[in-house]
């Protein structure tokens, strides 16, 4: 298999370059031109081999790298973050922590590593997950002080939505100047709510590239929060205390493109959502719970953020 190292092309930021929280103030490690590809290592649970030395999983993190800076960004932008390469590791693991996740019941301390054969995560003998990997962190700075990257909001942060695969792309509006973007958090496989508290983490790479939407082609409404466009379908992505506020943020938003796209009014496309679009979780064991609103793109008259993502390959397992 192509190594990520015989890319000289592609400019590469390694994992010790992580971050504990999108930060505005930091160094830009790599400046790129609109459009550019560029590489991100991940670090992961296992990353440094703590793992496997404690049980104290508490103390383990799993940062962000960056930040990347973007050539001709200014705050407002809506900027479309194309995911054209994911390539992880052949491990990964996963935790479970007293007072964390989303059962009734509580669950104890516990870690458990997997391996991936054939593209397939091999849980336990005789059961196995389809690998379809995704990144569980992805944004930018926003202005003052940076949340932790274990944070989501208008910034992007851990969303840990499951669509965000090769192939897909973020928009997420610039709170700084050149956007200053993290990313980290790959997951081998993970399902909408990520119940247990983790995914299953693995080390890894991902290849992006960065392009400001022009004006003409964002919706009327603007955008407030993240926009994921994935599998031909368009994504709205809410936030909050709980999975209501969250669910309604989500809704709002993609109500407002709709109805800006199709110049209905709120009741009727509020119907189309009702009929058409699917509610669900993308995280609901963080301090802040994400939502996610999925509506197929042909609803849309216009396609929203529509720009060409060329140069995109399948997911890659390897030894990184």
């Amino acid at each position: 298999m192509e190594n990520i190292q015989t890319l000289p092309t592609v400019p590469r930021i390694g994992y010790e370059n992580a971050s504990p929280s999108f930060d505005a103030n930091a160094r830009p490690l790599l400046t790129v031109n609109q459009g550019e590809h560029f590489w991100l290592d991940a670090r992961s649970l296992l990353t440094g081999g703590l793992f496997e030395e404690t049980g104290e999983y508490e103390k383990l993190s799993i940062p962000v790298t960056g930040p990347v800076a973007v050539r001709g960004v200014s705050p407002g932008d809506a900027i479309r973050v194309d995911v054209h390469e994911i390539r992880i590791a052949n491990r990964g693991a996963m935790v479970t922590l007293p007072g964390r996740g989303g059962f009734t019941r509580g669950l104890g301390r516990a870690g458990h590593v997997v391996e991936i054969v054939d593209d397939q995560v091999v849980f336990s003998d005789g059961i196995t997950i389809p690998i379809r990997p995704m990144v569980g962190k992805i944004g930018v700075a926003p202005v003052g002080a940076g949340p932790n990257s274990s944070t989501v909001g208008i910034h992007g942060g851990n969303m840990d939505c499951k669509d965000v695969t090769a192939g897909a792309a973020v928009v997420i509006s610039a709170q700084v100047a050149e956007a200053m973007l993290y990313a980290g958090d790959l997951h081998a496989a993970q399902g909408d709510g990520e119940c247990s508290l983790t995914a299953v983490e693995v080390e890894g790479s991902v290849r992006l590239s960065c392009t400001v939407v022009p004006r003409e082609a964002s919706p009327d409404s603007g955008i407030k929060r993240p926009v994921v466009l994935s599998g031909g379908s368009v994504i709205t992505m809410g936030d909050g205390e709980t999975l209501d506020e969250a669910a309604r943020l989500a809704l709002d938003d993609m109500l407002e493109m709709l109805q800006a796209d199709r110049k209905w009014s709120r009741e009727r496309t509020a119907m189309l959502l009702s009929a058409a679009a699917d509610v669900s979780v993308s995280q609901l064991v963080n301090a802040r719970v994400s939502a996610k609103v999925t509506l197929a793109s042909r609803y849309f008259s216009v396609e929203p953020f529509s720009l060409d993502a060329s140069d995109t390959m399948n997911v890659q397992v390897s030894d990184v």
